[in-house]
């Protein structure tokens, strides 16, 4: 049985978990963690994570977790919570400064926008990469206000989720898909 208020072990965890080993274990198993958390992240796709990117998602679960088991498991010391933040922390700027020199990997890890109208058509193609299926597209549009992906010259799937459209002027406007579901006590829409 542990004592009451142990300052020691609130700080540095159980006595066994308290050596400069363990620390380093700490670090790799973050860094692990955090390169399969981005990996895992980046096969969800774009949609699946919401409106942040892949990193902004690792970030937040990793923090989050980092900083609750301190909290309540007795074994887990602040620091090491500390340290796991601080680690996450370092590696996201770290990741950041080298998609700033890097913008292919950027690419390759975060991905592209992904091209799904044209010309009023939408891509099948891109529809197929798993990320965007056409109901959520037509969602997606629908909630711009289009009706008819005719009056859209381009629209783009955005890595946080959300679409990017440029619209044509009213008078190149055409009918060529309707975005509005059919529904029994609406016809003629």
């Amino acid at each position: 049985m542990q004592d009451g208020f142990d300052i020691w072990r609130i700080l540095f965890g159980a006595a066994e978990t308290a050596n400069l080993v363990f620390y380093l274990e700490i670090l790799f198993r973050t860094l692990v963690m955090y390169l399969y958390t981005i990996f895992l992240a980046r096969m969800v796709g774009q949609g699946g994570i919401g409106q942040i990117g892949p990193f902004e998602f690792v970030l937040v679960i990793a923090v989050g977790s980092a900083a609750g088991d301190p909290m309540f498991y007795p074994e887990v010391g602040l620091f090491q919570g500390i340290l796991v933040i601080t680690v996450v922390i370092v590696l996201h700027r770290l990741t950041g400064f080298v998609f700033n020199r890097f913008h292919n990997l950027e690419d390759a890890v975060e991905g592209k926008p992904l091209l799904v109208v044209e010309d009023g058509r939408i891509r099948e193609e891109a529809l197929g990469s798993g990320t965007l299926t056409e109901r959520e597209l037509m969602t997606l549009l629908r909630l711009e206000g289009v009706r008819d992906t005719g009056e859209v010259e381009v629209a783009f799937f955005e890595n946080s989720g959300k679409l990017s459209l440029f619209r044509r002027s009213a008078a190149k406007a055409r009918k060529v898909k309707t975005t509005i579901p059919p529904h029994p006590d609406r016809q003629g829409w």
